[in-house]
């Protein structure tokens, strides 16, 4: 970059400078450059770095958001006098009632991160002191102090001055009142069936909740939400056939890709294709696959037990994000930052400096974007502004004039936490509950083949929304048709785009490129207005220029006539124990057209007003629901039997599940994580109740090496003495209690043993 020969008269060129006064103390004396909030990346002084003005932005003007930890990084300055060592603190300020009454309350004053002392240079290289987190003094803000309109005064002072005399000041203010947080609903995925040799049996169990909130750990660091998520399981399905086979066309999925997505958008239905949550399919360490390594459908996404970045990449998609264009042509919609990208050729750079909040680590602005197949991975300008005000972050503010809370019951809809009565105006929580509403419908899930065949895996009729998330219309429509043949309801058959992932690299499942591809998997939602005689599939022509409505069909595709009596559902039997719940009952009838029969299974903790997904793709008349995906309390199970036509539903009687232990997780530290010795270390839990009620942070107590070091869900210390250590942290929530650990090592960077040659 060069040597910074303007930094003594940055001061004034970042501001008013009559407004400034530069004084003659800021020429000789050590003074604050200037101070940069960042949560995950941020613009500071980009003229210095970005070539092209029209990547730059003001100092601090990428958003930042209410409760999310920061790094406030103050840059100093020695002046004319030559090196000096500085310390220093930061008085911080919030405005919390700003609509009705704006009151600035003191938050507290923060002294800086070890060692507390920098020194300062005259004319630093820009590149080495923003590349160089010790290179300046930082302050670290928890996430429960950052919320409303806030004020961070940095003041400095030379560090062998007994008297801490001010040599200089200066305040930065910044809006931090939005509100985004991530829910995620998972989609637990069991393993039964052979092993990659294909010469053995293998049965996983499904992942649990904690599996589900440690890995989302790193999509928590990356996006702009909230520290605090809401996680709960939408149910399980059980894959019985490897991951294993290849493609079905170069770049595309396997089989038993297929498959899977299949299940999970099943699971998702069963549970009511929510908009308010994030779906995420979680697969169990050991299950077979290769070479297509992920084939993640848009929607119904999916990745392994501690993939962080994979389950990153795949709510990027959800969240609407295009793969950045690094080892794939990518969105073309994405920059290039020069001089990290060749002209007008970009190539996924992030483009800024970025910061790890758990632990200071600096990422360039050469490294790649989380949504490219290129790494070293990291967040970038672009998708932290299209990340902001995202919808699936449900984004509000920390003072509107009304809001429907964002860390709600998992296992409620809306209906259920909205006031009754409602607040005015009632117009805006009306249009909330109807965007929401479960209307009954009936979904058909299957693939559609080489040659023009589908492959149907799942009719249901469910309660549920409509909305296939980012589903692409095909030239295919969905049909019920009634005794004489009419349609009496009909639907567009939308492809489900998949991103296939490889083991000698990353591809397009036939999503990146421009028309259809030859195998891919399909939905469909049409509205159930009655029985019908027949569901079908057809092809039809292009759109009509005229009004816009579609051409007569063309050929049918695919058509199941109703079977001639629908099945019967026995009496239902519940019995709860300490391994979860097991249902039993029993199924009369056959499917329609030689379908399989299979049954999915739903419960309510509200007397059946909000039902929640717990099974699906059962063929016998037996599951057991592990208790880490139930609430406690009173519940009623609904079993629906589907025969490929209708669907059949049978409620039990309420059984009571005892309290159990909150599921905790350690989210920072990684277990397995090497850290240095005395750095700056973040200890942050995750911990959801049995009940689905918040649980307040002085709940949370965390042990180092089985000593109490701090309670809250973010407690950040000095990095113990080189060594192995664990992290435990115990969660009570009134009733039981939980706990978690993660193990990790420290180490001494200037005493390390160089490896052998």
């Amino acid at each position: 970059m060069g040597i910074d020969i303007s930094s003594v008269l940055d001061k004034a060129s970042l501001s008013d400078l009559t407004a400034l006064k530069l004084h003659e103390k800021y020429l000789i004396g050590p003074h604050i450059l200037g101070i940069e909030v960042t949560q995950g990346i941020q613009y500071f002084r980009a003229s210095r770095h970005l070539t092209d003005p029209a990547d730059r932005g003001p100092d601090n003007s990428l958003q930042l958001v209410a409760y999310k930890t920061a790094w406030v990084r103050v840059y100093v300055r020695a002046g004319w006098g030559g090196a000096v060592n500085l310390s220093g603190n930061l008085e911080i300020r919030a405005m919390r009632n700003k609509r009705w009454l704006p009151v600035w309350v003191d938050v507290g004053t923060l002294t800086p991160q070890t060692p507390g002392t920098v020194t300062a240079q005259t004319l630093p290289d820009y590149a080495a002191e923003r590349g160089n987190i010790t290179a300046t003094l930082n302050f670290i803000v928890p996430a429960e102090d950052m919320a409303g309109h806030m004020s961070f005064k940095a003041n400095i002072w030379r560090s062998n001055d007994a008297t801490s005399a001010i040599v200089d000041s200066e305040t930065l203010e910044a809006d931090v009142s939005l509100l985004q947080t991530l829910r995620v609903r998972g989609l637990m995925v069991a393993y039964n069936g052979s092993n990659a040799a294909g010469n053995g049996n293998l049965n996983i169990a499904a992942p649990t909740v904690g599996d589900l909130q440690t890995t989302a750990a790193w999509s928590h660091t990356v996006f702009p939400v909230q520290a605090d998520g809401v996680f709960s399981s939408a149910g399980t399905v059980t894959l019985t056939v490897p991951l294993t086979g290849a493609a079905t066309a170069p770049g595309g999925c396997s089989p038993g890709w297929f498959t899977l997505n299949g299940q999970l958008a099943a699971a998702k239905a069963n549970d009511g294709n929510r908009t308010d949550v994030v779906y995420y399919g979680l697969l169990p360490n050991g299950v077979p696959m290769g070479p297509v390594i992920g084939c993640a459908s848009n929607g119904v996404t999916s990745g392994g037990i501690g993939n962080g970045v994979t389950m990153a990449h795949e709510l990027g998609h959800f969240a609407g994000l295009p793969h950045a264009p690094c080892g794939t042509p990518g969105n073309p919609n994405y920059p290039a930052y020069e001089p990290y990208d060749p002209a007008a050729t970009p190539t996924a750079s992030i483009g800024e400096y970025g910061l790890d909040i758990n632990d200071g680590s600096i990422h360039p602005p050469a490294q790649k974007d989380f949504m490219s197949y290129c790494s070293p991975r990291w967040t970038s300008i672009y998708t932290h502004q299209r990340l902001t005000n995202n919808a699936i972050f449900a984004p509000t503010s920390v003072y509107p004039r009304i809001r429907i809370p964002e860390l709600v019951d998992p296992w409620l809809w809306p209906w259920e936490y909205i006031p009754d009565p409602a607040p005015e105006p009632w117009d805006i929580w009306k249009n909330r509950i109807e965007e929401l509403r479960m209307r009954p419908v009936i979904t058909l899930i299957g693939t559609f083949e080489r040659d023009a065949s589908i492959t149907m895996q799942h009719v249901m009729r469910v309660d549920a929304q409509s909305t296939i998330a980012t589903g692409v219309p095909t030239k295919m429509v969905a049909e019920l048709l009634g005794a004489n043949g009419e349609v009496l309801a009909s639907a567009p058959v939308m492809r489900i785009p998949a991103d296939a992932h490889g083991e000698g690299g990353c591809g397009c499942g036939g999503g990146c490129g421009d028309g259809e591809p030859a195998v891919f998997g399909f939905q469909a939602m049409v509205p159930n207005v009655g029985r019908g005689e027949a569901l079908r599939i057809v092809h039809v022509g292009a759109l009509d220029d005229a009004d816009g409505k579609l051409r007569r069909p063309l050929t049918v595709a695919w058509e199941r006539k109703a079977s001639r009596r629908p099945l019967k559902l026995g009496d239902i039997a519940v019995k709860a124990s300490a391994r979860g719940v097991t249902l039993a009952w029993k199924v009369e009838g056959e499917g329609a057209d030689g379908a399989p029969v299979s049954c999915s299974v739903q419960f309510s903790k509200d007397g059946g007003r909000s039902w929640n997904g717990a099974a699906v793709g059962i063929e016998g008349g037996k599951v057991q629901l592990s208790p880490d995906a139930l609430p406690s309390g009173k519940l009623i199970f609904r079993v629906l039997a589907h025969d490929g036509f209708d669907t059949t539903t049978r409620e039990s009687d309420a059984v009571e599940l005892a309290v159990r232990a909150p599921s905790v997780a350690v989210m920072s530290p990684v277990a397995g994580a090497r850290v240095e010795a005395g750095a700056p270390m973040r200890l942050w839990g995750s911990a959801q109740s049995s009940s689905g009620e918040r649980i307040d942070s002085e709940h949370f107590e965390w042990l180092l090496d089985g000593k109490v070091v701090g309670r809250g869900r973010e407690v950040w210390i000095n990095a113990p003495k080189p060594g192995r250590h664990e992290a435990r942290l115990v969660v009570t929530d009134g009733r039981a209690e939980g706990d978690a650990s993660a193990g990790f090592t420290t180490h001494d960077p200037d005493h390390e043993e160089q490896a052998p040659r």
